[in-house]
This record gives C-alpha cells, structure tokens and sequence, in this order.
C-alpha cells in the first residue's frame, strides 16, 4: 500500500486532522485540510463551503477500494441572485454535477468544451449543494471547480426596469434559472395603441407568460397577443398617460434568449362606438379603409341609408378576416343581413371588428340603387334576353316588374334567389303562373298584354330572366281551333299551366271511346259552340254524341304543371 492511499485511508476513518509528511501534496482547496477546514470534501468528510467568488481550484477524483467516491460542494448563496458552479475535466473525459438544494434538483446545465457550467437562482438562504463526479462512470483523476455570481440582465421589479423606447433598437435579454422576471418601462400617451415584439424565447412556450401593467399598477385585461413565426406580439392601447411595466416571466430552470422591442402604433384611427364613429358620405361606392391595431379593436362608420335603396359592403382585402365578416348594423345594434334596405331613411353603422389579429383592411360600401318597384303602378320594365338584378329589401318587400307579351307567344321566367309570379297587368287577381311548380316557370296570353312580374321572398340579391321559347301550337278558343276535318287523332303540346289548346272535328252520332296518351293533360269534349259538353257513358267510357257534326275537343292542364306536356288523344268508335 502506498503512503498516500494509506493517507487517505486514515482521513476517511478518522475525519480529523491531517498530519505533516506524506499528505501535504493531497490535491485540496487552498488553504489545505491542515488549515481551519480541516475538510476535504471526500466522501464520509464535511463538504467544502464555497462563497462567491471562489476562482478555480483543483480537485481530485480517486478509488478508494472498489468505490470512487464524489466530491461535494456547499454553495453559499443570497436569496433572488442568479450564480454558476463551474467543473472542468483534466484526468477524465467530463465532469458530471448534480446540483441540489434540498429535496429539489435545480439548475441547467452548459457544455463548454470539458467544462460543464451548472446555472441556478437561489431561492433561499441556506446552502445549495453541488455533487462532482466523472464521466465514463467510475473514471478518476483531477479536476478544475470555481463558484460564481451570474449577473441577471434585466431587473424583476419596476424600479428597476430597463427602458424600452418606441421604434428603438430591440433590447436582448436572458430568461434565465427561473423563476426569472425581466422588467422593462416605456411612457405611452393615453389613447395611443402600442406592441411589443419579441423574438426568440417569444413563442411563450409553457412556463413563460407575459404580463403588462399601467400607470396605476392594475394589470390591463385587454393585452392581445399574437404568435408568429419569428415570436410574438403583444398590442394594447393605454389608457392613462403614464409609464408602462411590461415583464417576462418564466418559471423554467433553463435559458431562453430573447430580444424585445417596442412600436407606438399612433392613435385608434376610428371609433368602436356611435359617437366616436367616422361618418361616410353618400354615394354609390364609398370606400372605407382602416386598421385593426389590436386584437380586439373595433372601427365604427355610420352613413345614411334612404327609403328604397338596398345596400351591401364589399370586401376588397378579402384574406384578412376582419375585413370579410364586417357587417351593417342598426340603431340597436342588430346585424342586418345583407342586402340591407330600410323603409324610411334611417342611420346605420358598419362594424369592422378584430378578431385577435391586426392588419389594415379596404372595404366599399355599395348603394345598390332604389327599389324595383313597389306595385303596378311603378312597376320596372323588363324586356326578353335580358337578365336584370335586383335585391329584395327589407323583409317583406316584394319587386314588380312589367312586361311586354305577345299574343301567342310563350315565355320563360326565372329568378335566382327568389320567387316570382306573372300576372296579368289589366287583372292582377289573374295569374299565370299559379299552378306551376317548376323553377323555370312558363306562362303565354291569348292576345298582347302586359304582363306583371312579382318577385317575393327572403332578404336576398336575384337575377331575373325573361326569355321567349316559341309560339304556341293550338289556340284555345272554338273560334280559332284547329281544323282536323273527320280525323279521330290530335295532338300537341300543353306550354304552360294556363295553355289551353282547341280543335274542330267532325264525329258521327255513336259512342266514341278516347285513347290518351298524356302525363298530366285532361280533356273535354263539346258540341261546335264549345259550350255544351257531350254526353259521357261512364258504362262504356265513351262520349255519345247527341247528332253527327262538328264538335269541339278541349285540351288543359290537369292539376299542377311542372313542365310541358306533349299528348295525343285518339278518339275510337264503338
């Protein structure tokens, strides 16, 4: 056994002094073990207390049987200051430390070549101990330790806040052996919005939060923060004049770099209230521009809406969101669907709103132009082939149009949007399209006449469509039937709900059974003055003519009318 393992040996056994000789060369803290800490810091022996500053010293990692004992530290600290226990291999790959105080492991580490720096923030008064031992596990030889003070970059109160100055330079900070609380001041203007922008531990990823307060120390609620790519901004107006703390809190052990910056964003450029809200002209396109400064910003217009006219927002900056769910309100606040009409003149307000995120937005405030037309009397005229827009507006309102028919013509109408109904102008109560169901409705007259189109329906904008499709086949009078001589077959096509198709035949005085052919025409059958009907065998299904003649066929639609309807009836002798 060599005399210094035997040393050794002694110290561990005896834990009480060291003598002169053989031990002087041991690789302790200077002063030696002999001097008044007569301590070591091998395993079984008091730890060696360190204050800050304590500069590099040497220490030593050896076997002692099948064991290589750690060496330990007690750090004496101050509470809230931030300090650095530093481990620098020489006879072994690295130094592993484990830092604790307490029952609580604390710290982050930094590998610096061979030397490991373990950062931690004291948080009471009594020692923190630092543990050192070698990696590969169970390796021995020297080492170089140091304890020191790490200087906090930014104070965590406000009297000690750093200054930040809008449109200056970003100012870098550390969050750093939380619980960290970086501070910074800045003076704001009341009414003035402002952000602040933060790169880098700015993604305020869990454990950190931000926080902002005014003049009068109370937290500002309506702090918005957005996260970006590059970090994140927090935007609020001030409403005081006054200096401003705004702080960085994280209760992580690690460090997080960051830098900050601060933007006076001006004041709100419009009102979010009636009256403070900016007043638009009339007009037929009217822009509306702005910013959302904040998060939760509201911008208020108002404009004066006439009685008839029907009005609608345009969005021009469809991709900020903001600007395309902005919306007409009433005096009440109500949203009004658009189009928005009124029945009297009436002052609305448009609405852009944030919705967590600023940027600038182009909107255009359109008069779509006065009423389609309230009754007969003023009513709008339309012409075949071209499509016309209207909007119905308010609820409720309905749009007439007239138009131009020509006898025996027949029509199609459509409205995208709405419904719509033709009438016959001279006799309103008289439809022409009661009974049809299709989108497309079809209606024809028997002599030229006005035609009076009604559009009804929900709050919405139409296309209406008038479009002649042809003349009709068959008139429907027994003055202007078609003529099949003895012929016992017809034929044709029913166009609309109201057509009526006539035809002048000649029978002879015996049962005649009809064969139809047919979806949804119904026939009768009259003697030549059209009046009269024939007799109906309901025994034999047979109409019986009462003398051979001339007699009159009638063709109409049976029940609704959903689109034409082509037919054949042949009438057969019994």
């Amino acid at each position: 056994m060599t005399v210094r393992t035997l040393c050794l040996a002694l110290l561990a056994l005896s834990a009480s002094s060291c003598s002169e000789g053989p031990c002087e060369d041991l690789r302790c803290y200077q002063p030696n073990p002999c001097d008044e800490d007569r301590s070591c810091g091998w395993l079984g022996l008091p730890y060696e207390t360190l204050v800050a500053p304590t500069p590099p010293r040497t220490g030593e990692l050896i076997r002692l049987g099948e064991d290589v004992p750690w060496r330990g530290y007690a750090l004496r600290t101050e509470p809230g200051r931030i300090y650095t226990f530093s481990c620098t291999a020489e006879g072994f790959e690295s130094c592993d430390v484990y830092l604790r105080n307490g029952n609580e492991t604390e710290g982050f580490v930094e590998q610096e070549g061979s030397t490991t720096h373990v950062h931690f923030r004291s948080t009471r008064p009594d020692s923190h101990f630092a543990y050192v031992s070698a990696r590969p596990v169970g390796s021995t030889g020297t080492f170089r330790y140091a304890f020191s003070e790490r200087p906090d970059d930014h104070a965590p109160d406000a009297a000690n806040a750093t200054r930040l100055t809008p449109g200056g330079p970003a100012v870098p900070g550390l969050l750093q052996a939380g619980p960290d609380t970086d501070t910074f001041a800045f003076d704001m203007q009341a009414g003035h919005a402002f952000s602040a922008h933060c790169t880098g531990a700015a993604n305020l990823e869990r454990g950190i939060t931000a926080r902002l307060t005014g003049p009068d120390e109370d937290s500002l609620a309506k702090l918005s923060i957005g996260v970006s790519g590059d970090g994140w901004t927090g935007r609020a107006l001030a409403t005081r004049t006054g200096r401003y703390v705004f702080q960085l809190v994280s209760d992580r052990t690690t460090s997080l770099a960051y830098a900050c910056s601060l933007e006076d964003l001006g004041v709100d450029d419009h009102g979010d209230a009636w009256a403070t809200a900016t007043p638009l002209p009339e007009g037929d396109s009217v822009p509306l521009t702005g910013a959302i400064q904040l998060g939760y910003d509201l911008d208020a217009f108002t404009f004066l809406a006439r009685a008839g006219h029907a009005y609608a927002l345009r969005c021009d900056t469809p991709t900020f969101s903001p600007c395309r769910d902005a919306r007409i309100l009433d005096a009440r606040g109500n949203e009004l669907p658009a189009p928005v009409g009124v029945a009297s003149d009436t002052r609305l307000r448009v609405k852009v709103e944030g919705q967590g995120t600023p940027g600038v937005y182009a909107l255009t405030l359109l008069d779509l132009g006065a009423d389609q037309g309230a009754g007969p009397r003023d009513a709008v005229r339309v012409t075949a082939d071209v499509p016309l827009t209207g909007y119905l507006t308010p609820a409720g309102d309905e749009d007439f149009f007239r138009f131009e028919a020509q006898a025996g013509h027949v029509y199609t109408v459509q409205v995208d949007g709405a419904s719509v109904e033709a009438l016959l102008l001279a006799s309103p109560s008289q439809s022409l399209t009661r009974y049809d169901i299709a989108k497309v409705q079809r209606f024809l007259v028997d002599a030229d006449a006005t035609v009076l189109l009604r559009v009804s329906g929900p709050r919405a904008k139409y296309l209406l469509r008038v479009q002649d499709v042809g003349v009709d086949d068959h008139a429907g009078t027994p003055e202007e039937a078609t003529d099949v001589g003895d012929a016992l077959r017809v034929s044709g096509v029913l166009d609309a709900s109201t057509d009526v198709d006539g035809f002048s035949l000649v029978l002879e005085a015996r049962p005649h059974a009809p064969r139809i052919t047919s979806r949804d025409t119904k026939f009768l059958l009259f003697e030549a003055d059209g009046v009269t009907p024939v007799p109906w065998d309901t025994a034999r299904g047979a109409w019986v003519p009462r003398a051979a003649g001339r007699h009159f066929v009638r063709a109409d639609v049976f029940g609704t009318f959903s689109a034409p309807d082509a037919y054949v009836l042949e009438l057969l002798p019994l």
